[in-house]
């Protein structure tokens, strides 16, 4: 799969009850302090990520928003988006793009950084109804590598808006509408496979295959190497076709597992933290310890008294 593919078909991630939440019990918010009574009389805004973010302690809950869509631009940082569809996971650099009305959360890491622009619907309808791969890019939640040409210059219009709505210059509203336009026309053109259609399913099939080695094998801790080799590819070349279908690296995809496993055992058994570190591999339950706080900000023990507060209440 080439740079720059939207991560459309990633089964990435843990079951989340929120997946199944009917659309019309997702609440809708608002943004930017308004009341359900004041008129609309902005179009778009933007705002750096880690603004909002660290206010909700880097996870936003599952909401939607009728009447905006948005963009965000993320150079650094990882997480998860949680949809009625299921979870997508994603690693910067990405510009996840997020239509009107689509039920979505947030779990970012505490790193998370870039910006979020929000914009009116009524804008991107104009679009759509001008160009039919602008429709059907528009019409789900995606996750596009900055990579290339294209997706280059979109990140790059990103900013020049956050610069544009920033500053003072003359003529900044004639600017916004076109370089809007810019974003969403290049993020288009950089979620297109570049490859032909045979080399794509031989990707995704080898993506499904690593998947499925790395569910059997990942309480056994091997290298990067292990894995290309049961897939008949080299390592760096299978990094490339996972990243560039899920954002996420071998390794991430085998922590993620890891972390998954970790989670649940944590939870809902009363297995010591030194047995979970063992069956999970980890000669030394220090190192998983401190394996466990770099991805979740806790340590394992802090985050089974947590979650178990939650299940009480």
């Amino acid at each position: 799969m080439a740079k720059g593919s939207s991560m459309d078909i990633c089964r990435i991630g843990l079951h989340n009850p929120n997946m199944t939440t009917a659309r019309t019990k997702i609440p809708s918010y608002r943004l930017f302090g308004e009341h359900q009574d004041d008129p609309a009389d902005f179009w778009l805004h933007c705002e750096p990520i880690p603004e909002r973010t660290h206010l909700h302690n880097w996870e936003i809950a599952l909401h939607r928003h009728e009447q905006f869509f948005q963009l965000f631009l993320l150079p650094q940082g990882s997480g998860e988006i949680v949809s009625q569809d299921g979870i997508l996971a994603f690693t910067a650099p990405v510009i996840l793009y997020i239509p009107p009305d689509a039920g979505h959360g947030f779990r970012f890491t505490r790193d998370i950084d870039g910006l979020v622009v929000t914009a009116l619907a009524d804008r991107l309808r104009s679009l759509t109804a001008a160009d039919r791969e602008i429709a059907r890019f528009a019409e789900k939640l995606r996750i596009v590598a900055v990579a290339g040409e294209d997706g280059t210059r979109s990140a790059e219009a990103i900013e020049r808006i956050d610069a544009e709505l920033s500053g003072r210059s003359i003529g900044r509203s004639l600017l916004l509408e076109p370089l809007m336009t810019e974003a969403l026309v290049a993020l288009t053109r950089a979620s297109r496979p570049g490859n032909g259609q045979q080399e794509q399913d031989r990707d995704l099939a080898r993506i499904e295959a690593l998947l499925t080695i790395v569910d059997t094998h990942f309480r056994e801790r091997h290298p990067v190497g292990f894995y290309a080799d049961r897939l008949g590819v080299s390592a760096a070349h299978l990094n490339r076709i996972t990243r560039n279908a899920s954002g996420l690296s071998i390794q991430n995809l085998i922590d993620r597992r890891t972390l998954e496993t970790a989670r649940r055992d944590l939870i809902f058994t009363p297995t010591p933290i030194s047995k979970i570190a063992y069956s999970l591999g980890f000669s030394d339950p220090a190192y998983f310890n401190r394996f466990f706080r770099k991805q979740t900000g806790l340590t394992p023990g802090a985050f089974r008294d947590r979650e178990r507060r939650r299940l009480a209440d």
